[in-house]
């Protein structure tokens, strides 16, 4: 049996209640010889059983998860002075490892940092690794000494930068796509692509994350992260070597070779403004965004990119769309035929989507558009680990090539600061909830 000792600091928190805990259990029954003692941090006064009935609401908690909750308000100097003895009382035996879960506000990682550091054994006999939840600062200067903050206190290789988006399934696999794949890696490149485009629409609007989103706005909130993230596997030449060093720097250099000139639609959805009255009267935050890139990349040069995404849409959706020339063609050339596409969907569905031309069962002229799907789990019938699961499983195998490096954050925070700037003047246009982009 294996023992990791997990603390979550936010641990009463939404992520933590609908992601982390579920995650934690779901490995724990896909591998017997795990025994996860999990301590949660949080301001509520709940004793253990509390937390447990909190996080579970009446379900029965797994035989190998251990539900552990300590009191503490770490806004307060001092609140984490007994976190060692905390994490000591709930240890059965020396751990295999222990994972420190950062689901809190960016701004108290480095008061927590340091609290680890200071109370918490760290030795060469277990591994300590803390997991940092996206966003990381709210510009490239809050992030920059946010960084520094976590790498004074521990090393680059026990550091996580976690964005959820590079876990799912579909994302996951668009290297493997690309690189298996002759077929694909010869034309994927300017010559032969046209537009690549990646969306995340959203049919729900901000909700109760009203004071947080509206200090930060669409771009910040998924172009920053999710979508560039995802840009980057795109983009990125084949790594060097086959290494976690060598994969990182290839999507490093993959969004540093983004050019941003301006193009760019920003919306907010009807209704926001009541949202918002109590708090920010007369907001701007945008919560709909369109830009167009363009890449210095000679593999690039030429093709169009476009990063879309927005609340209160028509479509709960999340896609890459490759779109291919039309040229040259040389026979059964029809004008309005669209392009061949590649579509990579995210959700709600995880499947790979191929457009072409061809001709109906019976017709002899007319082409017509048909797609082409590859859907894993209707084909498998495979049940496709949820993020968290993905996140929490590479973690304490040590495998960082799902996690961001902070060169990679540096670079993303650099293009979302040049597109923040372009829109400080401009007020954001309304739309009307439920319109399809």
């Amino acid at each position: 049996m294996k023992h990791y000792t997990i603390i979550i600091f936010g641990g009463t928190g939404d992520l933590s209640r609908r992601k982390l805990i579920p995650a934690l259990m779901a490995l724990a029954d896909k591998d017997p010889r795990r025994h996860f003692h999990i301590l949660g941090i949080g301001r509520k006064p709940f004793d253990n059983k509390g937390f447990e009935e909190f996080l579970l609401a009446g379900k029965e908690a797994h035989p190998r998860v251990g539900l552990h909750y300590m009191i503490a308000d770490i806004e307060k100097n001092g609140a984490l002075e007994t976190l060692q003895e905390h994490i000591a009382a709930i240890e059965p035996e020396e751990p295999a490892g222990r994972i420190f879960y950062l689901a809190t506000a960016y701004g108290f990682f480095g008061k927590i940092a340091e609290s680890i550091s200071r109370c918490c054994n760290i030795n060469d006999r277990f591994f300590t690794r803390i997991v940092a939840e996206k966003p990381f600062g709210s510009d490239r200067e809050s992030f920059m000494k946010l960084d520094a903050e976590l790498l004074d206190r521990f090393g680059e290789d026990q550091i996580y930068r976690a964005d959820h988006y590079l876990a799912k399934d579909t994302v996951d696999n668009i290297l493997r796509t690309r690189f298996s794949n002759p077929l694909f890696e010869r034309v994927w490149n300017s010559r032969a692509v046209e537009r690549i485009t990646v969306a995340v629409h959203e049919t729900m609007g901000v909700g109760e994350r009203i004071n947080y989103y509206d200090q930060t706005g669409a771009i910040k909130d998924m172009v920053q992260n999710h979508l560039l993230q995802t840009l980057s596997l795109i983009l990125m030449r084949a790594p060097d070597r086959q290494n976690v060093l060598s994969f990182r720097k290839a999507k490093t250099d993959a969004i540093r070779k983004l050019k941003f000139r301006g193009e760019i639609r920003t919306g907010q959805y009807g209704g926001y403004q009541e949202e918002v009255a109590n708090i920010n009267p007369g907001s701007d935050t945008e919560t709909f965004a369109e830009l167009k890139l363009h890449s210095r990349d000679r593999r690039w040069r030429g093709t169009e990119i476009v990063l879309r995404t927005g609340k209160k849409l028509k479509k709960q959706e999340a896609y890459i769309e490759i779109a291919f020339k039309k040229e040259p063609c040389n026979a059964y050339c029809e004008f309005d035929l669209p392009p061949n596409k590649l579509i990579l969907h995210i959700q709600p569905l995880e499947n790979v989507e191929l457009t072409i031309n061809s001709t109906l069962p019976g017709e002899k002229v007319k082409l017509t558009p048909v797609k082409m799907i590859y859907c894993p789990t209707c084909e498998f019938r495979a049940n496709t680990p949820e993020s968290y699961e993905v996140i929490l499983e590479e973690c304490i195998r040590g495998n960082k090539r799902l996690f961001m490096s902070g060169r990679e954050l540096d670079a993303a925070w650099q293009l979302t600061d040049r597109v923040r700037k372009s829109i400080r003047q401009r007020k954001p246009e309304i739309y009307e909830p439920g319109i399809d982009f």
